[in-house]
């Protein structure tokens, strides 16, 4: 108990304290009565004050008037605290006078029990611990800690001291939650996995090291972790135009990294299937426009302003007969997360490079060899097989030699013919291997519905327009992109600045989600558009199609439309979802929406991106290997496959869609693990 703090104010040979304060200390004593109470607190200040036998007399009477107060008023309030703060606000509120002597305090002040150094702690109680045993000690400090309220403290310090062993047990128990509770510092794994999943920079990263550099290691063990996600350094060709990696040495890299995260699960294969085991691939090519750097070329004819390349992805790894067990499935197989990148250069989309591309990489697949693994002192072989399918419809029609974007590159057939649903051409089977292109397939669609709304006032396709049909057409295009803007926030049809327009992927969901606004808006029949929904939501689905549903689903679509707009041929692309939907379904090695495009059109923006903010600009070649590292180190499969996959909110499928779909397998045996948690590795 303390008079000297806050609530006291002095004066002259006085000091001046509130009654309310000299309440407050009374309440703060741990005694059972009020009179206890101010007995004590009288004998504290007789004490503290009370210097010679006149200022004890003086002090002492001084204060009966407030001790003979403080029980009345505490009597008339029941003895209960907040009817005694109510009812006596206005009178605590006044001052009692402590006298007390002008002279200043000799030597330091002196400290609190709590504020003393163990050393003078047992130098205090001494004298208490040699006169008083051990028992009424405890006693005496578990009574405490239960009037005090600490019942749990109390009863620990009961348990501990009846038994020798009880305080080494509660001492390891306690040791034990509090390791629990530490957390551990990051392995290089983990901090790399952090390191790519937050796309960071070396710079950000050794920010975000600084703030706890026990909990994150070095950047250099990060460094030694990335170089287990690379080729060897001899089986890459990096120039100022170019920069690769040998395929054989890019599939055994990734498979090695697969089968080091699945080793449990292929350790316990048998040997048959062990022999047998097979991942299988898709892969493409793509070209975008790239900005243009402040770098010269030792051959003026180059330029960075186009970029070509080539990847692949994994989707599965299977064994056993006809591949029927399933190891492996890739969890996202239009994720860029998994897209390996085999080449790129810094050239234009011509017919003449695709075709190149696709002989060099198809070269380099018919000289794949096995990949061997070693896990656990054992051998384990993987076959390899790729399907050309990350392709839009630009390389399909140069791999097909396919001269007119207006002729369908799988049969042949033009725009003169595209609305005969009775005449069938022959079928090129090696054009059917290419998937359907699914992210395109849904843009080229929402197009043709778009543009065919825009000619709905002239009716005319190809036939000589007047100045007027012209202006209905561009009337109606403006209507049209007015009501977008104003009712959904959509922009279509509107050029990019560089290149492109506005027709993009997420345009054409937005597009197909309202149906109902779409036929308003446009003018199309509200069921055609209903149908191409069902068809795009079932070919983009990744489960398996019931081939012969979808045909006569596609067909009766086709029907409908020929019914509705005759006069407008449909365009290549409706004429393949439609035509030939069920016969590319059909010759699919896998679902057909495993085997999008989605994956390489992602890379040219992560490629940029990479190009941007991760890569060396002195040089062009360091600028490129540091392009292609990183694109290997986004796609590295045992990161990816590590990390929490995010499971977006999404509609339930149209019932027209569960139809058309097949029901699982029940021949086809799964053998793979369940994602990880984040301790998992």
């Amino acid at each position: 108990m303390d008079c000297d703090n806050t609530g006291l104010l002095t004066t002259s040979g006085t000091r001046v304290v509130t009654r309310q304060f000299i309440f407050d200390q009374l309440q703060s004593q741990n005694l059972p009565t009020l009179n206890e109470k101010l007995d004590y607190y009288e004998n504290f200040l007789l004490m503290r004050y009370g210097h010679n036998k006149e200022t004890k007399e003086d002090l002492k009477k001084r204060f009966s008037y407030v001790k003979s107060q403080i029980k009345q008023r505490w009597a008339k309030a029941n003895k209960h605290q907040n009817v005694f703060l109510k009812t006596n606000q206005s009178w605590l509120e006044g001052t009692f006078e402590i006298p007390i002597e002008s002279a200043s305090p000799q030597g330091r002040p002196p400290k609190s029990f709590g504020e003393l150094s163990e050393r003078s702690k047992r130098r205090k109680t001494e004298e208490i611990r040699a006169s008083v045993g051990d028992e009424v000690i405890v006693h005496a400090a578990t009574s405490v800690l239960q009037t005090t309220g600490h019942r749990t403290a109390s009863k620990m310090l009961k348990d501990i001291t009846n038994s020798p062993t009880r305080a080494s047990k509660y001492r390891k128990a306690y040791s034990r939650v509090t390791a629990n509770d530490k957390v551990p510092p990051l392995t290089p794994l983990q901090a790399l996995k952090m390191f790519v999943e937050a796309d960071l920079t070396r710079r950000q990263y050794e920010i975000i090291r600084a703030t706890n550099p026990q909990h994150f290691p070095c950047y250099d063990l990060i460094l030694k972790a990335k170089q287990e996600c690379y080729p060897p350094k001899e089986s890459l060709r990096i120039t100022a135009t170019c920069a690769e990696s040998n395929l054989q040495c890019l599939m055994d890299l990734t498979v090695t990294r697969l089968s080091k995260y699945l080793e449990d699960v292929i350790i316990r294969l048998n040997e048959q299937e062990r022999k047998s085991l097979m991942i299988i691939c898709k892969w493409g090519c793509d070209g975008s426009q790239q900005s243009k750097y402040k770098q010269s070329y030792d051959n003026e004819t180059d330029s960075d302003a186009n970029i070509f390349m080539s990847s692949f992805v994994p989707l599965r790894i299977v064994c056993g007969k006809e591949g029927s067990k399933i190891v492996w499935q890739n969890p996202t197989p239009s994720s860029s997360r998994f897209c390996r990148p085999i080449r790129f250069r810094f050239v234009k989309e011509t017919t003449d490079i695709t075709k190149e591309e696709i002989k060099y990489v198809q070269e380099s697949i018919k000289q794949l060899k096995k990949t061997v693994v070693m896990l656990n002192e054992e051998e384990f072989s993987f076959g390899h097989q790729l399907k050309m399918s990350m392709i839009d419809g630009k390389v399909c029609n140069a791999a097909t030699d396919t001269k007119s974007t207006s002729q369908c590159y799988i049969c042949g057939a033009t725009s003169k013919t595209f609305n005969d649903l009775s005449k069938k051409n022959i079928v090129n089977p090696q054009a059917l291997e290419f998937g359907l292109s699914v992210l395109h397939a849904r843009i080229r669609i929402f197009e043709s519905i778009i543009h065919l709304s825009y000619k709905l006032p002239v009716k005319k396709y190809r036939k000589r327009r007047t100045e007027e049909d012209k202006a209905l057409e561009a009337q109606k295009k403006l209507e049209i992109q007015e009501r977008f803007r104003n009712e959904t926030g959509l922009l279509i049809d509107m050029p990019k600045a560089n290149f492109g327009n506005s027709n993009d992927g997420n345009t054409s969901r937005r597009f197909f989600e309202n149906p109902e606004l779409a036929s308003d808006i446009t003018g199309i029949n509200f069921e055609l558009i209903y149908r191409f929904k069902v068809i795009l939501e079932t070919i983009s689905s990744g489960h398996k199609i019931d081939a012969e549903k979808y045909d006569k689903y596609a067909y009766d679509t086709a029907k409908l439309y020929v019914e509705q707009y005759g006069w407008h041929p449909m365009t290549p692309t409706m004429h393949k979802i439609l035509v030939h939907g069920s016969q590319i379904i059909k010759s699919s090695l896998l679902p057909i929406g495993q085997l999008s495009e989605e994956a390489a059109e992602a890379r040219n923006k992560h490629f940029r991106s990479y190009r941007l903010n991760f890569a060396r600009k002195f040089s062009r070649e360091e600028c490129n290997l540091d392009v292609y590292y990183r694109l290997l180190l986004s796609s590295d499969p045992f990161i990816s496959c590590l990390r929490q996959i995010r499971k977006p909110s999404r509609n339930a499928f149209l019932p027209e869609t569960v139809k058309l779909l097949l029901p699982a397998d029940p021949n086809t045996e799964s053998v793979e693990t369940s994602e990880p948690e984040d301790t998992d590795f």
